[in-house]
């Protein structure tokens, strides 16, 4: 099992970070590797989603159901794909100049195989996510 974690600080609050969080149909426009991304379903206080991925030699798709805490926490655990374990949290926390995010991933493939040709490559990926949500937010004043 790998586990990645990053965190940054944004001149934004966390009101807007967890709406740019949860607009998941957005996410190809911004995260350069998501080639789609659909909601399955959505209430107040879950998304059940499902992205397209293509980085490297990882090409496929996987669905999470995202736990939610309004402006505060998204839980994802995996409801399909090829993995064995994903699981991850985003951590909203508000501070002076704006909000905390921290971002926190653990994962591990199914087949042993692919964890040892693609689990570097997706960790590369994961850590570049909270990148890209913290310059799309941003540019989204």
């Amino acid at each position: 099992m790998r586990e990645v974690k990053r965190s940054a600080l944004v001149n934004q609050s966390p009101a807007k970070l967890y709406e740019l969080i949860n607009a998941v149909e957005r996410y190809p426009l911004f995260l350069p590797w998501c080639t789609h991304a659909r909601v399955e379903s959505r209430t107040p206080w879950e998304i059940v989603a499902t992205i397209g991925v293509r980085q490297g030699a990882f090409h496929g798709e996987f669905t999470t159901r995202n736990t939610l805490e309004p402006d505060r926490r998204v839980q994802m655990r995996l409801v399909d794909g090829p993995f064995r374990l994903l699981e991850g949290q985003w951590l909203l926390t508000p501070v002076e100049a704006g909000s905390r995010v921290d971002l926190t991933m653990r994962f591990a493939f199914k087949h042993a195989l692919a964890g040892l040709v693609l689990e570097r490559k997706f960790a590369e990926t994961v850590g570049s996510l909270i990148d890209a949500f913290v310059a799309e937010a941003r540019g989204s004043k």
